[in-house]
């Protein structure tokens, strides 16, 4: 929808990023117990996606013919992201070795390797998940904690 010159949505754009969070976040309560890894990253990405709006992007163009030539995020933020992905694809790959040792006839069974490099890929994906959350405060995305006593904001104390 195009809005007039001079008119403006009513409704501040950070109580849609911080719905669209909470509505991530959600399904990713039902995925990380599930084991359910590479939904659980994708969703970590979209919430990462909705994060990235305020920084500029980096725009490198050709000096004689003005043609883009990379785009770059412009932040530190991208470069943990960047980290926690490689760790994530280093425990997929763990995995994916560990199982090529497993015989056919023993598919459903899993050795001590695979075991481990399916440990590393949880922890890998849910230090990305715990960055997310604190980068979200930083940005203050993050709802606020007034509550000095969870036991009373759990039991209305």
């Amino acid at each position: 929808m195009a809005y007039k010159a001079g008119i403006t949505p009513q409704q501040d754009t950070g109580w849609g990023v911080i719905y669209r969070l909470n509505d991530l976040f959600r399904e990713i309560e039902v995925l990380a117990p599930l084991g359910k890894y590479d939904e659980w990253n994708f969703k970590l990405d979209r919430i990462w996606s909705n994060l990235c709006y305020r920084t500029p992007l980096k725009i490198i163009k050709s000096e004689k013919t003005e043609e883009i030539i990379s785009i770059e995020f412009n932040e530190d933020a991208f470069l943990i992201k960047q980290f926690l992905d490689k760790q994530i694809l280093s425990a997929k790959a763990k995995m994916s070795n560990a199982k090529k040792k497993i015989s056919p006839e023993r598919e459903n069974e899993y050795n001590k390797e695979y075991i481990k490099a399916k440990k590393e890929l949880y922890q890998a994906t849910f230090l990305k998940e715990v960055w997310l959350r604190k980068y979200m405060q930083e940005l203050g995305l993050y709802l606020k904690e007034v509550e000095h006593n969870p036991a009373g904001a759990m039991f209305n104390r």
